[in-house]
């Protein structure tokens, strides 16, 4: 296996295990200070918030998937999905 391939599944399975303990918490104090606001409802922010960093975390997912193959092929997926899985997730989180 790549070393590229284990630092990617390692970085979105931590992003995964955030995004879910936040979603089933729906803890608010569980982000970070400075990408909180005070919002009116806590919890609903919370779970928009847990499944923006679920929708995050497909694109390391997705770089370690293709690094097995090639480290170059997963470099280039990682790039091209960091910013398409955050285009993704703040209409996601726009809409709820």
């Amino acid at each position: 296996m790549q070393p590229f391939s284990i630092l990617m599944f390692c970085f979105s399975g931590a992003l995964l295990l955030y995004a879910g303990l936040l979603a089933l918490t729906k803890d608010y104090q569980l982000i970070p200070r400075g990408h909180a606001t005070d919002p009116k409802d806590k919890r609903a922010y919370a779970a928009a918030f847990a499944r923006v960093m679920a929708v995050v975390a497909l694109a390391p997912l997705s770089g370690g998937i293709y690094g097995l193959f090639n480290v170059t092929l997963g470099f280039v997926a990682l790039l091209i999905s960091f910013p398409v899985c955050i285009w993704i997730g703040v209409r996601l989180f726009h809409r709820s």
